[in-house]
């Protein structure tokens, strides 16, 4: 009852930062286009902070010896999956705003593949494992958390590679580089992490 009362905490607070950043931009600058497309940025940000500390949990604890972050995978990874849900529905009102789906073809698919993965790993987090085996999920998890990454670092990596000319200015770079940064390192953590021992 306690584990699950802290899950749930986790899960509000993660939701909450969301919510609270959003209706603060919105409230702010109204609920028009380009209001929304800065409540996205902000959302997406945070989610993928959270995801990054799923992703990156055991291999930091590991390798800093900081145990907590790893003893938390689930929750940073529930976390994400509830603060998204914000990011969706802001998708959902630009949509509208546009009078038509915010992203369309091949690109459509391609997040909407990653929503899938979100979420069904949530969802097999809550007794799932057991049912599937632990060799199954390790595959499945292995497989969903990399397509995610893919997804978050196709939105920050792209545009440091390919900005547009008047992208150059010191927010736009605040607002991608450390996150493409922390999209390459992921990867990057696991692998020293599962090397390391060879070494040894």
């Amino acid at each position: 009852m306690v584990r699950q009362s802290r899950l749930g905490l986790w899960i509000g607070v993660a939701l909450g930062v969301a919510l609270l950043a959003t209706c603060v931009v919105l409230g702010l600058g109204g609920a028009s286009e380009k209001p929304t497309r800065l409540a996205l940025e902000i959302t997406a940000r945070w989610s993928f902070l959270l995801f990054w500390l799923a992703y990156t949990g055991n291999a930091l604890a590991q390798l800093t010896g900081w145990e907590q972050i790893g003893a938390h995978g689930r929750q940073f990874g529930l976390s994400f999956a509830a603060a998204h849900l914000v990011h969706i529905g802001l998708v959902v009102w630009l949509s509208y705003l546009l009078g038509r789906i915010a992203l369309t073809g091949g690109l459509l698919i391609f997040f909407l593949v990653g929503l899938f993965w979100v979420y069904l790993l949530a969802a097999l987090s809550f007794g799932g494992v057991r049912a599937i085996g632990r060799p199954a999920w390790r595959v499945i998890r292995f497989v969903g958390m990399n397509y995610i990454l893919i997804a978050f670092g196709r939105d920050f990596v792209l545009p440091i590679l390919h900005p547009k000319p008047a992208q150059h200015h010191l927010a736009y770079v605040l607002a991608y580089v450390p996150f493409a940064l922390l999209s390459v390192a992921a990867p990057l953590l696991v692998l020293a992490v599962s090397f390391r021992p060879r070494f040894n």
